[in-house]
């Protein structure tokens, strides 16, 4: 069975969700997904599907590569914890890459809350994902 077939369901929501620029192709035993979602909601969307077909992002077979339309606004938050920076990560989970820092007191913006636990959040250079519990918004 290839990636693709193994994971149809997220490629089929794919191509119903992003809006710009969709790309999905099969490397190195890895697929590739990448396009510009609509919203924040389409984005989480997709890494609920993916969850639901390798739960905790085990297998790290995808590399889901889905940004937000750079116009859809968000509110602006801080990092407000004791350490010096919080980490970004990819996806929803400590489990996937990290991708950048935020370091204690910059202004991010929170595009929107992906559960309880992560919030979708960007800077001038990354979008990704960060534990929520320490980010307040300002």
């Amino acid at each position: 069975m290839t990636l693709i077939d193994k994971y149809k369901t997220l490629l089929n929501a794919a191509e119903d969700l992003i809006i710009e620029d969709l790309q999905f192709m099969e490397r190195n035993r890895v697929l590739i997904i990448r396009g510009v979602a609509p919203n924040a909601e389409a984005k989480n969307k997709l890494w609920d599907i993916y969850s639901q077909i390798d739960p905790n992002f085990i297998s790290g077979e995808v590399l889901l590569d889905i940004d937000v339309l750079p116009a859809v606004k968000g509110c602006k938050a801080r990092l407000f914890m004791e350490d010096p920076v919080l980490l970004v990560h990819k996806g929803p989970g400590v489990e996937l890459p990290t991708i950048g820092k935020i370091k204690k007191g910059e202004i991010v913006t929170v595009v929107s809350r992906a559960n309880v636990y992560w919030w979708l959040v960007r800077t001038d250079n990354i979008e990704g994902y960060c534990y929520a519990e320490n980010i307040e918004q300002v």
